[in-house]
């Protein structure tokens, strides 16, 4: 077997003088070189005096051809780590707490053999045995105590002493509950009789259950995992019992830490208001922060385990899997935007993917940190239309003054062209519709006029109802509303709010006038008023019997210069309705049935 020594120090000599001897040709050992840091090291003394290679370097070492084994003599576990970290696959090794006990076992069997041969020295030979079997047990990490079915000590080692504080002379005869070296625990065996009357009865070792298979004690701040075994004599019968305890308070107080650390973690992803998703390398959610399952709908158990392409729209999971794809191509840190479709609506994310490794810096999973810029992308898009508006309406106004002053001059030329044409006159049509048109030009200019108009509401106590008679009462008597049959049903005792009547007016006109068009003049418009169930706001209501809005378009229902009449509407109406309501820290409420009709509800806070 091919190997290398780590550390050539005295020990390091003493082993390659073991193996001179032949006393390690168990092993079968060639030995490719010795390594140590420091070059005069007498281990890497004497193997250059033998011919040995030796070396320096770690790493240098590790990569020799047919390495098979690494004997690590050192004692540190730091250099252990690197040996396990750097070594290559396949190779074994032995610590040198495992060298020692090997070498001292087989110093032993080199010891009885020569006993063996040398019977005349038997006695001598059987005291050198018990001695370096207690010299192993003194070697051993491990607390070990040797019970007979008695639960009287026969041995104990020197680590015994050690955490118990009791010389084995003194406790070597005693019972069991005498020696416990778990301080307060008053009788080991009193304390834990299962699995000493459990190897009594079963003859077999037993471990009891705990984090990692045997019994973990605490006691002040100090663990340790015990385990029974029993020993049987020539006739089979289970004559001894051997308890070690292990001390693996290091061991747990560092999974104390982990878990510690595992749950800040989670408290950490849970309190981020933004995305936090981990997948593996098949695409399948691992972890999820409570955003994920606010933004999904979807409940954690639903999610987990789960692909993109199951959980969500084809368009959207196209685009989850092909970011991943290029934050596992590209082995780093990849940003982008992203547009899926969630719910049945677009959602605009800023996410920030890169690879997540394990210890030997494989990629396991990929996180993905997101931000919802949806509602801040909108924002940023009102702010632009917003600053758009405040200028088309500075220009609005200009341009609706200087177009009020020739309109009225093409108007009453028109309407006096009108009045001298021949009833019968064909030419007569034509000054209707020059009439018409500039009438049609005048509402529009009006409308950019109150469009554009930022006055403070002159607001005073005022009764809906009263508004919402005037309202009609003027719209009434329009011919385009011949056809159509109003109801009102307005609520008793509403009290008054505080409003501008006269925006209020034009507001329910506004409305009204939309429920006739709607309805392309035939139909039933009804205007009700009520106050709120919850006692603080009034409501007032205009219903139409119209074709209705689709819902794609309720959104944008109140952008101006938005219309869904075509030509026949200029987009102010219902933003002009929007800016009175907002004025008066009011809002409005749509409802609409394609075929069947839609309800605008203006809804008023009593006070101010």
């Amino acid at each position: 077997m091919k190997a290398i020594f780590v550390g050539g120090g005295a020990g390091c000599r003493d082993v390659l003088e073991l193996f001179i001897q032949g006393q390690l040709d168990i092993l079968d050992l060639e030995i490719l070189a010795v390594m140590d840091i420091d070059a005069e090291a007498p281990g890497m003394v004497f193997a250059r005096e033998r011919g040995w290679t030796t070396l320096t370097d770690l790493e240098q070492a590790l990569r020799l051809d047919g390495l098979e084994l690494i004997i690590e003599l050192t004692g540190s576990e730091d250099v252990l780590d690197k040996i396990f970290f750097n070594m290559p696959p396949g190779v074994r090794v032995m610590d040198h707490v495992m060298a020692r006990v090997f070498w001292d076992l087989e110093k032993l069997t080199q010891t009885i053999r020569d006993q063996l041969e040398e019977k005349t020295v038997l006695e001598a030979r059987i005291a050198k045995d018990r001695a370096e079997l207690q010299e192993i047990l003194d070697n051993l990490p491990e607390s070990v105590m040797v019970i007979d079915r008695d639960r009287t000590i026969l041995r104990v080692n020197r680590r015994f002493e050690e955490v118990s504080g009791k010389r084995r002379e003194k406790v070597e005869g005693l019972p069991c509950r005498e020696a416990c070296i778990f301080a307060g625990c008053g009788d080991t065996c009193d304390r834990f009789p299962g699995p000493f009357e459990s190897v009594l009865h079963t003859t077999k070792p037993i471990r009891r259950e705990g984090p990692d298979g045997s019994e973990i004690f605490e006691e002040q701040e100090k663990y340790y995992q015990m385990t029974v075994k029993p020993i049987f004599d020539d006739d089979g019968e289970l004559s001894r019992v051997v308890r070690t305890s292990r001390d693996i308070t290091q061991q747990v107080k560092l999974k104390h830490e982990t878990e510690e650390w595992a749950r800040h973690f989670l408290q950490l992803v849970k309190a981020v208001h933004g995305i936090i998703t981990i997948k593996d390398l098949d695409g399948r959610y691992t972890l999820v922060n409570p955003r994920v399952l606010e933004i999904s709908g979807l409940k954690e158990n639903e999610l987990l385990g789960c692909t993109a392409r199951e959980l969500f729209e084809p368009g959207a999971a196209d685009t989850i899997e092909e970011n991943d794809r290029r934050a596992l191509e590209g082995g780093g840190y990849y940003a982008t935007e992203e547009r899926v479709m969630v719910g049945g609506k677009e959602r605009i994310f800023f996410s920030e993917r890169f690879p997540l490794t394990d210890y030997r810096g494989n990629v396991v999973a990929i996180c993905c940190l997101s931000r919802d810029d949806t509602v801040a992308r909108q924002l940023q898009q009102d702010l632009v239309q917003t600053e758009r508006l405040a200028a088309v309406g500075k220009l609005a106004a200009g341009v609706a003054h200087e177009l009020n002053n020739p309109l009225t001059g093409i108007l009453t030329f028109a309407e006096d062209l009108m009045l001298e044409a021949a009833p019968d006159d064909p030419v007569r049509e034509d000054y209707e519709v020059i009439v018409n048109e500039t009438m049609r030009c005048r509402h529009i200019v009006r409308d950019l006029l109150d469009f554009s108009r930022q006055k403070v509401s002159e607001r005073r106590k005022t009764d809906i109802n009263e508004v919402i008679r005037r309202s009609l009462t003027i719209i009434e008597r329009q011919a385009s509303f011949h056809n159509i049959a109003f109801h009102m049903a307005l609520g008793e005792e509403i009290p008054e709010v505080p409003v501008d009547p006269r925006q209020m007016q034009q507001a329910i006109l506004n409305l009204v006038i939309n429920a006739g068009d709607a309805m392309e003049g035939s139909g039933e418009i009804t205007i009700r008023s009520g106050l709120q169930p919850d006692g603080r706001h009034v409501e007032v209501a205009v219903s139409d019997t119209g074709c209705g809005i689709p819902e794609e378009l309720v959104d944008d229902l109140f952008q101006p210069f938005f219309s869904t009449k075509g030509d026949q509407g200029n987009g102010l109406g219902l933003a002009t309705v929007l800016g009175v309501m907002d004025r008066h820290r009011g809002r409005v409420d749509v409802k609409s049935t394609v075929g069947e009709g839609s309800t605008f509800t203006l809804i008023l806070p009593i006070t101010e």
